[in-house]
């Protein structure tokens, strides 16, 4: 296994490597899988079986169906993996549970598994509504982290309760890169019920591209230091500029239906501008592979 003192896999040929999504059937997951072919790195994309498979024409993806929650499923996913994508979104699915019990009883389950399995990194998305409140005309950035307890959104407090099992792991030994998205935009992003939020338009909102976060993922596995949290922002704009006619309009032939309230509306209702410098110095964001999806 890679000690996390060995604070990147810069040198490691991933194409030798076998990679695990899981959550391949998420927003951001089929995105990540798509850059993972696109690189050549062999990838086990995990997905519920209510989820879409992965294209075909993905070179190099293998499909799975099965659940975190399943032992089973998750030892059988993590065979042979070498790296683990923790793209998960999770929310209460019986009478009983919480928001924070079954996200941080996801967690626990998969890093433990995974040590079990002898994967070598796990690269846990997390969001960027888990930096601390900064001044208007600030930008929040890595050093800062939420108060827990200051917000009734179960969600934000569960982000918050994984990204401290994270650091927990990590100080036991394993090797664990964490990404905070902003508000993705993009394919299969529906904005519309963020868009029905009661924020002010002059909200300060940091928007990212969803292909440019699945790049920034990929990244951070083999350039992110181990122990610490990337923002993967890109342009710092306003409530009004983001959500124009988003309000009004029937998307549901464009984009994926969500429920109301969205699962991440913190991210939108805490809405603040961010520095994304460290990711771009320590991720290399500015590469841009031959072939690369991304906008220019």
């Amino acid at each position: 296994m890679t000690h996390p003192l060995a604070t990147t896999l810069q040198d490691v040929d991933m194409r030798t490597q076998r990679a695990l999504v899981l959550g391949a059937g998420g927003r951001l997951g089929g995105h990540l899988v798509a850059e993972l072919s696109r690189r050549g790195w062999p990838t086990r994309a995990l997905r519920r079986w209510r989820s879409a498979p992965p294209s075909v024409q993905l070179r190099g993806v293998e499909d799975a169906v099965g659940d975190i929650f399943d032992p089973v499923s998750l030892d059988q996913a993590l065979a042979g993996v070498n790296h683990v994508f923790y793209c998960v979104a999770l929310r209460p699915e019986h009478r009983g549970e919480t928001w924070m019990g079954r996200a941080v009883e996801g967690i626990r389950r998969t890093l433990e598994a995974g040590r079990s399995a002898g994967v070598d990194r796990v690269v846990v998305v997390s969001c960027a509504s888990t930096l601390a409140r900064v001044a208007p005309g600030k930008f929040a950035d890595e050093r800062g982290h939420y108060l827990p307890g200051t917000s009734d959104d179960p969600n934000l407090e569960s982000k918050y309760a994984v990204e401290q099992e994270c650091y927990r792991y990590f100080a036991d030994g394993m090797d664990i890169v964490m990404v905070l998205p902003t508000l993705m935009v993009g394919p299969g992003i529906d904005l519309g019920p963020f868009a029905s939020l009661d924020v002010p338009s002059e909200q300060p909102l940091n928007i990212v591209d969803v292909r440019q976060v699945a790049f920034a993922t990929a990244q951070a596995l083999q350039h992110g230091r181990s122990g610490e949290r990337y923002i993967i922002g890109a342009k710092n704009t306003v409530a009004a500029e983001v959500f124009e006619g988003w309000g009004a309009s029937d998307t549901s032939r464009w984009f994926r239906a969500e429920p109301s309230p969205p699962r991440d509306q913190a991210i939108v209702s805490r809405g603040q501008w961010v520095s994304s410098a460290r990711a771009y110095h320590d991720l290399k964001l500015d590469e841009r592979l031959e072939g690369s999806s991304l906008p220019s």
